[in-house]
């Protein structure tokens, strides 16, 4: 159960998951134990992740996203195949005309004429839809998503 202390941790985390446990700790108003116990817990727990997101494009990098639509096998068994490929960063599962939604980033277009050839294929991949990003004006953040529906964490909050 997620309260009100571990909540204004995660804030604080948005803000700069570097943030040291005993700058957490004293905005929080807890102690710097309480905070690495919780953080540590959470982390177990599947509800926090502290990662560094970057813009692949400033890089130079092709990011892709791919609409997947599978026959012959179960969505969940090519989406797991899916999950091993090195060049791909997020799988997911989706309702409606597709059923795998990816994101991916190659280092160039040879790269990612690659990735989509191992993609196509693969058992079970009938159909690939390629979105390929031209620019990246808004990515995942807590922050960004903070207000979003569906992104409240206590269960009083309908948001």
């Amino acid at each position: 159960m997620i309260d009100g202390v571990d909540q204004k941790i995660m804030q604080a985390l948005t803000r700069d998951g570097r943030t040291p446990y005993t700058v957490l700790a004293r905005e929080v108003g807890v102690s710097e134990a309480t905070v690495r116990q919780r953080v540590g817990r959470l982390q177990e727990s599947g509800v926090l992740r502290i990662v560094a997101l970057c813009d692949p494009l400033t890089l130079g990098h092709q990011s892709v996203r791919l609409m997947i639509r599978v026959r012959d096998l179960t969505p969940r068994a090519v989406a797991k195949t899916l999950s091993g490929m090195p060049m791909i960063n997020h799988v997911a599962l989706v309702a409606g005309s597709q059923d795998i939604f990816l994101e991916g980033t190659c280092r160039d277009q040879a790269q990612l004429v690659q990735l989509l050839d191992d993609i196509r294929m693969l058992p079970g991949v009938s159909r690939v839809q390629v979105l390929l990003l031209l620019e990246l004006f808004k990515d995942y953040s807590w922050s960004g998503l903070a207000s979003a529906v569906g992104q409240r964490v206590t269960a009083e909050d309908p948001g």
